[in-house]
Parts: C-alpha cells; sequence; structure tokens
C-alpha cells in the first residue's frame, strides 16, 4: 500500500489529515442509478408513471411505487444535487462517503466537479453492488480479478482519471432471500465479497458491507471476511436498523465490526411493500431506542449513523429530509433521548474519522 493512505482519509481530491473530517454522512449516494431497480407495472393506468417526471402531484406516489417511476431511483442532477449539498454544507456538514459502488453509476469526474464546488471532502467507492446490478463482464472476472481491479481503484485510480476511490463498497450480499449457506458452488457475490475482503486486508482501505439481513448470510459473511484477512475495525455492516435481534448486533460488535443506522428519515410505511419482517423499517424513535441500548451496553465506539440517500423522496426538493436530518432534525431529539454530546460527536465525528483512516 502507499505510504501516502497510511494514516490519512482519501478523497476524489487527494489525501486529508484525519482532523479535517468534520462531521460526516458514512453512506450515502450523490450520483448513482438504481435503474436495476425498475419495474413495469402490470396495470395499464400505472405504467405511464415509468419515465414520468416527477412533479407535486407524483410526489404522493413516491412510497408506493419507489421502483416504477425511473426518475426516482436516479440522482444524476448536477444542479440539483448541488444544491442539496449545500445544505449540508450550510449546517456544518464536512465529508460525505459516496458508497455508490461499480453497476449502480459510479461517476469518479461528476465526484470530483462535485467537491470542488461544494467544498466537501467526498470519499468514493469501489467494489460491486448486489447481483442485479452486476455488469455481465462481471461474469467472466475471476476472484483475483475483481481483487485486482479494486486495489488499483485504491492506489492508482479509476480507469485513467487517476481519482483514487477512498472506500471499498458498498458490497453487495443481495436481499434477504440470498444466504451464502447451504449450496455446493460458490456464488459470484461471494466472489466479489472475497475480492473486497482481500483487498481490504492488503490497502488498509474502509469497507462497507451491504449485507442479506437474512441472520444466517450475516454470520456467514462475517466467517468469509475474517477468513480473508480483513480487519473489523474498518468495516461496516450497513442497513442494521432491520435488525431488531441486538444479540445478531452485538455479535457483530464482539468481534470489532461497525454497525450503520442508515435510514433516517425514512418512516413511509408505503415504502417497503412485504410481508417479510426482515425488510420492515423502524421509525427514528424506535432507531434511537435501539441505539440507546447498543450504547449503553458499551458499543459507542462500533456505531454509525448515516441517511444512506438513495432516493428521490429523500431529497429536500420533493419533500424529504435532505442530507441535513441527522444535523438539524435528529440531533435535537437525539439529547431529549439522553443523548450526550460525547456520544453524539462518537457517531458524527469520531467514529467515521477512525474507519475512514488508512490504516
Amino acid at each position: 500500500m502507499s505510504t501516502e493512505l497510511s494514516g490519512n482519509i482519501s478523497t476524489v481530491l487527494g489525501t486529508i489529515n484525519p482532523d479535517h473530517a468534520g462531521i460526516t454522512l458514512m453512506h450515502e449516494h450523490i450520483f448513482v442509478d438504481g435503474s436495476c431497480f425498475h419495474t413495469i407495472p402490470d396495470e395499464a393506468s400505472l405504467r405511464s408513471l415509468a419515465n414520468t417526471e416527477i412533479t407535486a402531484e407524483l410526489i404522493r406516489h413516491l412510497g408506493k411505487h419507489w421502483n416504477t417511476i425511473l426518475r426516482h431511483i436516479q440522482l444524476n442532477d448536477f444542479n440539483k444535487m448541488l444544491n442539496e449539498l449545500n445544505h449540508f454544507v450550510f449546517s456544518g456538514g464536512k465529508t460525505i462517503v459516496e458508497a455508490t459502488s461499480i453497476g449502480i453509476g459510479r461517476d469518479p469526474l461528476a465526484l470530483t466537479k462535485m467537491a470542488r464546488a461544494t467544498g466537501l471532502n467526498i470519499v468514493m467507492g469501489s467494489s460491486y453492488y448486489i447481483p442485479i446490478s452486476y455488469p455481465e463482464y462481471l461474469e467472466h472476472m475471476t476472484e483475483d480479478d475483481v481483487y485486482d481491479q479494486i486495489v488499483t481503484d485504491i492506489t492508482k485510480g479509476v480507469g485513467d482519471t487517476g481519482i483514487r476511490a477512498g472506500l471499498i463498497g458498498e458490497v453487495g450480499i443481495g436481499g434477504s432471500i440470498s444466504q451464502l449457506t447451504g449450496r455446493e458452488q460458490e456464488m459470484p457475490e461471494e466472489k466479489v465479497l472475497r475480492a473486497s475482503a482481500r483487498a481490504q486486508a492488503t490497502t488498509g482501505a474502509p469497507m462497507i458491507i451491504h449485507p442479506s439481513p437474512v441472520k444466517e448470510s450475516l454470520l456467514q459473511v462475517c466467517e468469509i471476511v475474517i477468513d480473508c484477512g480483513a480487519d473489523p475495525s474498518s468495516i461496516v455492516f450497513a442497513h442494521m436498523d432491520v435488525q431488531t435481534n441486538i444479540n445478531i448486533l452485538e455479535t457483530l460488535t464482539k468481534q470489532g465490526f461497525n454497525v450503520e443506522y442508515d435510514a433516517w428519515g425514512i418512516e413511509d410505511t408505503e415504502l417497503i411493500d412485504s410481508s417479510d419482517d426482515a425488510l420492515q423499517l423502524p421509525n427514528d424513535n424506535q432507531r434511537l431506542s435501539y441505539l440507546r441500548r447498543l450504547i449503553d451496553n458499551g458499543y459507542i465506539n462500533n456505531l454509525i449513523i448515516t441517511q444512506d440517500m438513495f432516493l428521490g423522496l429523500q431529497l429536500l426538493e420533493y419533500g424529504g429530509k435532505g442530507y441535513t436530518h441527522i444535523i438539524d432534525n435528529l440531533k435535537p431529539r437525539m439529547k431529549n433521548f439522553g443523548f450526550t454530546t460525547k456520544e453524539i460527536d462518537s457517531l458524527q465525528i469520531l467514529n467515521p474519522k477512525r474507519i475512514l483512516t488508512f490504516k
């Protein structure tokens, strides 16, 4: 690994001193294309929604038909995203980890332009998302090929841009039906996971895992990552809002992994149209209660809070909470829940700073 990276945070504009990271959103999307989730309804009356621009009249459909309206699952308008991010800057935000990985529209040049326009420290991801988004060529890549690609992204830069990734992830393990147990052949997502974990061990980069919420899969992921030599203290398990079983979360934290609550502000009961309990999102007050329990049990140093901005309904323009929700709305509420200033600083500043710093 480059000695330049060791002890620093790697952004799209170069390395920075970790002390300059400040208030950090550890898992976000600035430019992302979620068209891999796009579905065309069977009903003729709903098909017109697919390629419609988001208007005031359409906002009421965003939750229930979140993957029908294509514009809802694509964040790609530079000026709109600049306006959204400026609110974060004005509220005191300093660093954003852009967890868009290969297959869902990672955009090094646009991120670099955005970093210059906003003054934000933007950390870019590498590796691959969930199987539904895999590019066709990935099928023909070996684990070593994927490993080499990730290491190159981190140490040299993406393609010929010279813009380096400062994160491995988010690395996807699929949805609730995707389990890494009881199979005879290696699944493609396991190939990506192993390559990513090996790259983490080699480079010392931070890593974010988008896991399946299924318990057996989650624990198997832990075993694979550790078996590949990765450092749990540099690895974040995202989307743990759905894990109401505190024993599972404590299993992760006891091994040194970091747990991320990242759906703050999403409280629309129409968003997840599923009978699967593992996919039901709690509200913010419930999240605070779960977080409080983990802190009281001694895991303050293993916890991350961020927003995972991915959908149009999360943007201020469409009536969402925006990138400032944690700073402007959640932080005052946390104090009412008994969170101390020191605990809040750990969640917003100190823990992200530690994880993002290359070992």
